[in-house]
């Protein structure tokens, strides 16, 4: 399936600008960036809502596909389309964001255009992850996750925050390194950053079982999975409601 306009780089980009914008807005008015903020999260909403709607169901193959170059010295691209699995979640991130805008819309106090902000910044990247085709987009937009939901635990967080905030950051973060290393050797092993490429590469069962194992690791911190769970409680009773 392909519109006749970037649908894909439109729900990732639009929140994030509207959050840059919102950071431009600063606390002047915090009335306008809370009504920014909401009229950017709906939008990108109703537009998710566009892409679910003109999504094919009949076919397995990635829709909406976008590339354009990137980092061409490693042959990454910036690639972007969508499945059967990622649609939903797209959809399911757009329509979440409007409900922690409305959430928040008096009960934060201190600093709340910067705090919506950091939500749309997010919402961005996580469509991004949802929607990367090239293995170094998905990293990068993965660990760039991390930074709005580092200020957003560590500013408007309960009073153990900082402890919280710096517990959820190394182990996200360490986690993700072994995944790094097992995309670059992919990468030197084939060459190409795509995913699709990726699948295809002939690897012995030794090497797929060390590349499982990293993108295990990698996977577990987030989910969380034992033993590598201990963030969550922290992040989640220090966080505010929103995070």
């Amino acid at each position: 399936m392909q519109l006749d306009w970037p649908i894909l780089s439109v729900l990732v980009w639009l929140p994030v600008a509207a959050g840059v914008l919102l950071l431009l807005v600063g606390e002047r008015n915090a009335t306008v960036g809370r009504w920014l903020a909401l009229a950017a999260s709906l939008a990108t909403f109703v537009i998710s809502v566009l892409l679910w709607r003109e999504f094919d169901p009949t076919t397995a193959s990635m829709q909406f596909f976008e590339q354009q170059p990137w980092i061409g010295a490693f042959n990454a691209w910036y690639t972007l389309g969508v499945d059967g699995i990622s649609m939903p979640l797209i959809v399911l991130t757009a329509f979440i964001t409007p409900l922690v805008v409305v959430a928040g819309w008096t009960v934060i106090e201190k600093r709340p255009t910067q705090y919506f902000a950091a939500f749309l910044i997010l919402e961005g990247l996580m469509i991004g992850v949802f929607a990367a085709l090239d293995a170094m987009l998905f990293y990068v937009l993965w660990e760039a996750m991390l930074i709005p939901m580092f200020v957003i635990i560590g500013v408007w967080g309960g009073p153990r925050r900082v402890y919280a905030t710096v517990k959820f950051f190394l182990y996200t973060f360490l986690g993700s390194v072994l995944m790094l290393v097992a995309l670059i050797y992919m990468y030197l092993k084939g060459g190409s950053y795509s995913i699709a490429d990726l699948q295809a590469l002939p690897l012995t069962m030794r090497e797929q079982v060390l590349i499982f194992a990293a993108f295990l690791v990698a996977f577990a911190v987030k989910v969380p999975m034992w033993p590598v769970h201990t963030w969550l409680p922290d992040a989640h009773v220090e966080a505010p409601t929103g995070g």
